[in-house]
């Protein structure tokens, strides 16, 4: 088979007015996030207490919206992984 064949995957685009989970990246309306994510939280908490210590991860702390910049949820976390600056 031919690579030329193949086209990158399709990443669909976030929907407008929906908010994603900082613990779960599942996308919620902005009524709700505040209703899961406390929920969310807590579920994360019960499962990574049952992992050997070794294996624990740090709690997930909820990023600071961004000042004066309309980004979106992708590109944030985007820039927060690849340590970029929003300065």
């Amino acid at each position: 088979m031919s690579e030329s064949l193949h086209s990158p995957p399709v990443i669909p685009s976030r929907r407008p007015g929906f908010r994603v989970c900082y613990i779960c990246g599942r996308e919620f309306g902005s009524q709700s996030i505040a209703i899961h994510e406390p929920q969310c939280l807590e579920k994360w908490r019960i499962e990574n207490s049952k992992l050997p210590k070794h294996l624990r991860r740090p709690e997930p702390s909820k990023p600071q919206p961004l000042r004066g910049l309309e980004l979106t949820d992708r590109e944030i976390m985007t820039r927060a992984e690849v340590g970029c600056s929003t300065d």
